[in-house]
């Protein structure tokens, strides 16, 4: 019996032990000290570059969107290596160069751009370094091949700007590229013809624009560099089924805005304000300029005004002082109402005052600007006079000099007024000047315009 009863005391501590074993072994697998910490949540390193919304393929052949959705919901690949970004630290988006594009994919700025999560609704998922939103438009694999096309355009486009700007006087025409010079627009069949571009694009309907960056700018789906100034070339098309418009630059992606969003932005090119007329001087609106004029100038001296050119919009004013009539200024004013403001001065010694006026002042009609430039005659317009009025003493149309009050001219005309309001208009003809009485400034105008149709008709009086 008491054998019997040794043996099991025996078997139940054995179980006993065992049954400790093993509770203990479930403790040290389930109670560690990190598990009773709280747990970290999984996300992208802060030197990441987070790029959620955009559709951008990674270079494990999955999407920017894909990734970024298994990262925040804590699933990992077994092989996958978190490594953090530090390209987005380096790289400076207004100061690099624009990506190499690759043939068939329209290239995102991807330098710079972060996505917060706490941002406004009314905020794009993707931010740009100088918070311009970057457009999905840009990602849409069905647009590479239009992204493809208006990059060889802009490009093109980009290269004529760039050779020409300083040969001839290329300009914004109604928002377009434009050779004033040539009185042409730039399009993509003429890129083609004159070498610029492959005539694989031809007829298609792209547009080719000159546009001020500043205007770009303003819209928050379109992604223009903060080093970008200035007129700059844009390729614009027309999106294949939705009512938007696709543009970019040479040196920026670009992105997409509503047909009445580009609308608009042409519309703050549109040259054409109305009809095109010089004032007489007996118009209200005449001395009104006039008067606008003397509060800028402070001087409230009297003029010897040579004319005044308007449209519903602006004013081309040319005049000089009654006291210095070789001192002749061309002046821009802008109409509002009843207001007429000074906007540019100091024309008269500009050698490129069309290409000057057309940056300046994209939506003015330069149909106003005469055909001569002002710039060209001044070195001649104080030369000596004194032999034209001794020929004019001797063949008996004044007694002395005295008998002029107005006189103004360069190396081939001049314009005389005489005390009697008799006026004379005198052409040089190497030798001596052939000197006209002519009963109006218009008629002395005209004269001189059939003799040159450039003709610094800036030395009539008009009057």
């Amino acid at each position: 019996m008491k054998i019997f009863n040794f043996k099991w005391v025996t078997v139940i501590t054995v179980l006993l032990a065992l049954l400790f074993s093993s509770c203990n072994f479930t403790s040290n697998d389930n109670d560690s000290p990190s598990d009773l910490l709280p747990k970290e949540e999984t996300g992208s390193s802060d030197g990441a570059v987070n790029t959620k919304g955009r559709n951008k393929k990674s270079d494990n052949g999955f999407s920017a969107e894909e990734n970024s959705e298994n990262s925040e919901s804590g699933i990992e690949d077994e092989n996958s290596v978190q490594v953090p970004n530090e390209d987005a630290d380096k790289i400076d988006s207004n100061n690099s160069e624009k990506p190499n594009k690759p043939e068939n994919v329209k290239p995102v700025p991807s330098p710079g751009i972060s996505h917060t999560d706490d941002k406004d609704d009314n905020d794009k998922n993707n931010q740009s370094s100088s918070g311009q939103a970057v457009d999905p438009y840009l990602n849409d694999d069905s647009l590479m091949n239009i992204w493809k096309a208006l990059d060889d355009i802009v490009y093109a486009g980009q290269t004529y700007y760039t050779e020409n700007f300083s040969k001839t006087r290329v300009i914004t025409h109604n928002g377009y590229l434009y050779n004033k010079a040539a009185e042409e627009t730039i399009t993509v069949d003429y890129l083609i013809a004159n070498g610029y571009l492959s005539s694989k694009y031809v007829m298609q309907n792209y547009e080719v624009l000159l546009l001020n960056a500043a205007d770009l700018k303003k819209y928050s789906s379109l992604y223009i560099k903060d080093s970008e100034e200035g007129f700059i070339v844009v390729a614009a098309a027309p999106h294949p089924s939705e009512n938007m418009y696709l543009l970019t630059t040479a040196n920026s992606a670009g992105g997409a805005i509503s047909s009445s969003q580009y609308a608009a932005l042409l519309n703050n090119y549109y040259q054409n304000h109305g009809a095109i007329g010089r004032l007489s001087p007996s118009s209200e609106n005449y001395n009104r300029i006039l008067n606008f004029i003397s509060m800028y100038e402070s001087k409230y001296e009297e003029y010897f005004v040579r004319s005044i050119t308007t449209d519903n919009k602006y004013a081309v004013v040319i005049l000089s002082g009654k006291s210095s009539p070789n001192e002749v200024r061309q002046y821009i004013l802008r109409r509002s109402g009843n207001i007429w403001e000074v906007v540019m001065s100091g024309l008269e010694t500009d050698p490129r005052v069309l290409v000057s006026v057309n940056k300046a002042l994209p939506d003015f009609n330069l149909e106003l600007l005469p055909p001569y430039t002002i710039n060209d005659h001044l070195s001649s317009l104080n030369r000596d006079k004194s032999p034209l009025i001794g020929q004019m003493i001797n063949m008996g149309f004044i007694s002395g000099a005295s008998d002029i009050s107005y006189i103004c001219g360069t190396s081939n005309f001049v314009y005389i007024v005489l005390n009697n309001e008799v006026k004379y208009l005198c052409s040089n003809t190497g030798d001596s000047w052939n000197i006209v009485q002519v009963s109006t400034s218009d008629e002395a105008r005209n004269k001189m315009l059939a003799i040159n149709k450039n003709a610094p008709t800036f030395i009539i009086l008009d009057r």
